[in-house]
């Protein structure tokens, strides 16, 4: 999504110098938009040389019209902001210097001025959402270790760190990842597949479900209670209609029994059982 704060729309030709997107590239003629994604504007931003490692924030305001909608979905701007689909988003700013008068001509060059990405919504009503966002240095104020000795398995399922693969089976030959269309019944909150899972009820509790199809294609949420049918922990945020297809991962209670008797994987659990626990010594 490429904003200005200008009146009108700029356009950045191939080859301006300081075009420079946050991937190194120099992405072809580019468009910032006026009013297509809502009226955008970005709070001060502080700059100075120095051997600081503090990192700087800045606001990012959005006054959306009611039609404005979320790239690729039917729902809002706010909608999306409400549902958090902009967390995480890189926001780069940029200056573009153009002669007096003629505004639009991006012929003196264009200069980054800020780098970072969304770290939370600090503001959301009706008319507007303003989010705050950090800039890298940021990660610099993470506690060192990341790690926390605690008896549940920090891993996620099938993660780098698991090594489990999605598309694998268990150790009773169930597959870990089921595809299913949803069935008459099924609801925002409540998916009901219109052929019965071979795996066993609670095989897919605490697993994700994502949909491949329909108005929620892309979105996933986390699975509450997997019995006939899958409840949601939270709802999809547009309707679920008959045949909309998903696919759902296997759930994990991140616990050494479930690891060892589900998966067969214990030599990658990383929870912390045997730690002895915090004592006082007199």
């Amino acid at each position: 999504m490429y904003m200005t704060e200008g009146q009108w729309d700029i356009t950045v030709p191939s080859g301006t110098a300081g075009w420079v997107t946050p991937s190194g590239s120099n992405l072809p003629t580019a468009t910032f938009s006026a009013t297509q994604w809502g009226r955008w504007e970005r709070g001060p931003i502080t700059s100075e040389a120095g051997f600081s490692l503090a990192s700087n924030s800045m606001s990012l305001t959005c006054i959306p019209q009611p039609t404005t909608v979320y790239p690729n979905l039917t729902i809002g701007i706010l909608n999306a902001a409400r549902n958090n689909l902009f967390l995480g988003a890189t926001v780069q700013v940029w200056t573009a210097y153009m002669p007096l008068g003629e505004y639009g001509k991006v012929s003196e060059g264009i200069e980054t001025k800020f780098l970072g990405t969304i770290q939370k919504t600090n503001k959301l009503n009706r008319t507007q959402v303003v989010f705050d966002v950090g800039d890298p240095l940021i990660i610099a104020g993470l506690k060192i270790p990341t790690r926390l000795m605690e008896p549940a398995c920090p891993w996620s399922v099938t993660d780098g760190n698991c090594t489990l693969v999605a598309s694998g089976t268990d150790v009773n030959g169930y597959h870990m990842t089921q595809a299913f269309a949803a069935a008459s019944g099924s609801t925002v909150s409540s998916l009901t597949p219109s052929v019965s899972f071979a795996q066993p009820a609670g095989y897919f509790t605490q697993g994700v479900v994502t949909c491949t199809s329909g108005q929620n294609a892309g979105l996933s949420q986390t699975v509450k209670l997997h019995a006939t049918t899958l409840t949601l922990m939270n709802p999809f945020i547009l309707p679920v209609t008959v045949g909309d297809t998903f696919s759902v991962l296997v759930g994990c209670d991140h616990t050494l029994s479930t690891c060892t008797a589900k998966f067969g994987n214990q030599a990658n659990y990383g929870g912390t059982d045997f730690v002895p626990p915090a004592a006082n010594a007199v």
